[in-house]
């Protein structure tokens, strides 16, 4: 009854958020931001935002629920569901050669902005330019933050505790990481339809990731480095580039 009524609580707070526009999350931000105009208090308030939304809700469900070990362990409800979708646990090799490939993803990417900076003197139009993007070192700081917020509250919300509250409910942690990641695209649906399919493929690779390793904390890592690249490296690369053909 616990467990349905968490789960319950956790979709519904998605879903309208998603509707009204009045999430949890923007709700804070716009509370630490005030009447400020300063970007950085206004990234900062999202960070906290993110946190108090999926952060610290995952963290009293999971005391509410007991199973506050699942931060450091992989559940056996979702360790079953990497069995029965075939997943294989990666060896210190397998994960070291994913570590190598991810790295020369993200090397391929900075070399792809570079170049299509330096040709069209502007920033690669994406469909989607999140407004925490530092526009200087100055508000680099914050962009970072609210990476590593992003990283944590998303993570521990969308890869564990959704998951885990379907399994729960409904005794299918296949099922589970089905609806964690359907949440996890729809909460995005604020970026555009282009940058969604982008996410949901993230996503993906976060959700195999983490039954694979059975290390939340690795895809938590990654995933602040990915939203570090988007607000920080990213956009300062095409500031450079842009300077040097101009």
């Amino acid at each position: 009854m616990l467990a349905a009524a968490l789960l319950a609580a956790a979709i519904g707070m998605i879903v309208y958020g998603w509707w009204s526009g009045r999430s949890i999350a923007a709700s804070v931000a716009r509370a630490v931001r005030g009447q400020s105009r300063d970007r950085r208090r206004a990234t900062l308030g999202w960070a906290a935002g993110i946190t108090a939304m999926y952060g610290a809700t995952t963290l009293a469900a999971l005391a509410l629920l007991g199973r506050l070990d699942a931060l450091f362990d992989l559940p056996p409800e979702l360790a079953a569901a990497a069995r029965t979708l075939g997943i294989a646990p990666l060896s210190a090799i397998g994960i070291r050669d994913v570590g190598w490939a991810i790295a020369g993803g993200f090397l391929g990417g900075a070399i792809l902005v570079a170049l299509t900076v330096w040709r069209r003197r502007r920033a690669i139009d994406l469909g989607y330019r999140s407004p925490a993007i530092a526009a200087s070192r100055a508000e680099a700081g914050a962009a970072l933050v609210l990476a590593a917020a992003a990283g944590f509250g998303e993570e521990v919300f969308f890869r564990l505790a959704v998951p885990l509250l379907v399994a729960s409910v409904f005794g299918s942690g296949v099922a589970g990481c089905a609806v964690g990641w359907a949440l996890f695209t729809i909460a995005h649906r604020y970026q555009g339809w282009r940058a969604m399919a982008a996410v949901g493929l993230v996503g993906l690779v976060l959700a195999w990731l983490y039954l694979a390793t059975g290390s939340l904390w690795l895809v938590v890592l990654l995933h602040t480095i990915v939203d570090a690249n988007a607000l920080v490296i990213r956009p300062w690369l095409e500031r450079a580039f842009a300077r040097r053909s101009a």
